[in-house]
């Protein structure tokens, strides 16, 4: 029988919000983690959280990054005995059945001789009510897959953002951890696409739906079309485009997944310039986390910087 422990990395969360994850996720796991990632507001919830959920938070000295944090929370998994994962940002929400449909998704994946990494719901940006898709290398460009083209409500995926991830242990053990040099953003593609190179297969599961928020806010922009674009603060540009281009120079992928690296990073500064101030501030931390990613450095920027200016190697 399958002993799922949900781990969910916190930063500065809505209590209430997070509390209201917690219930959702009580009766669908059998352990509950929160590791709370220094939270200046810490005192306002740790203790009210553990007494209403009866959820085990694992208070970090400091902001550590999301991958360092998932792993404190991996780690404290498999002491327990947990045969998955489930990966959680803290602003998600379960819906009814998530988890069993996810299990039950593997379940009819590895009865056909599937090794899979991890399996992961369909998203529902709260904000607007859309669905997200799922997404894939096809052929010569890497796209959105929705459920309109499932198959038996399953859809093989390249890879899948980390909250509502479902990763069996045995998966970990052939992949590795969470790359904690990211600290944050890209993070989640990067274990992915080393899950794929080890011919381990990703999964999105119709039947399983997460309410969940992409980036601090949303655009819409038209692109020949209406499309919405998630915003995040400009720091998190920083790490997107240093991490992105870490993952180009170290991470196994097809010529197709960098094509189109490069090119969202290329989208982003041509967006950024024209629409989301401050623009300059942006611009600047995007060519910053291309130097870096190119001099190979990693970990949170301030640390970075550090190095830089004694002239120490990241």
């Amino acid at each position: 029988m399958a002993k799922v422990v949900s781990v969910t990395v916190a930063y500065q969360p809505d209590p209430d919000l997070l509390a209201l994850q917690l219930r959702a996720l009580a009766s669908q796991v059998s352990v509950s983690v929160v590791v709370d990632n220094g939270s200046d507001n810490a005192a306002d919830w740790h203790l009210r959280l553990a007494e209403e959920t009866g959820a085990r938070v694992l208070p970090l000295p400091g902001n550590l990054g999301i991958a360092a944090a998932q792993n404190v929370g991996i780690r404290l998994a498999r002491e327990v005995g947990a045969s998955h994962v489930l990966l959680m940002d803290h602003d998600s929400i379960p819906e009814p059945g998530m988890v069993d449909a996810l299990l039950t998704a593997e379940i009819q994946l590895v009865s056909k001789g599937v090794s899979v990494a991890a399996l992961g719901p369909v998203c529902i940006d709260r904000r607007t009510g859309s669905l997200s898709g799922f997404v894939r290398l096809q052929g010569a460009k890497v796209g959105k897959v929705g459920c309109s083209d499932a198959i038996e409500g399953l859809v093989e995926a390249d890879f899948l953002i980390a909250s509502g991830s479902l990763i069996p242990v045995a998966a970990l053990d052939v992949v590795g951890l969470m790359n904690e040099g990211y600290f944050i953003d890209h993070v989640d593609t990067e274990w992915c696409l080393r899950a794929r190179d080890k011919a381990l297969r990703i999964v999105g599961v119709c039947a399983a739906r997460l309410n969940h928020r992409l980036g601090d806010s949303v655009v819409r922009v038209w692109v020949g079309y209406w499309r919405e674009v998630p915003l995040n603060s400009p720091i998190r540009n920083y790490y997107m485009f240093r991490n992105t281009v870490l993952m180009m120079r170290f991470t196994p992928m097809s010529w197709v997944w960098r094509r189109s690296h490069l090119f969202r990073l290329l989208q982003y500064v041509v967006f950024s310039s024209i629409a989301v101030a401050p623009r300059w501030k942006r611009i600047g931390l995007m060519a910053k986390g291309v130097w870096h990613g190119l001099q190979g450095r990693s970990g949170p920027l301030s640390t970075v910087i550090d190095r830089t200016s004694d002239g120490g190697a990241g």
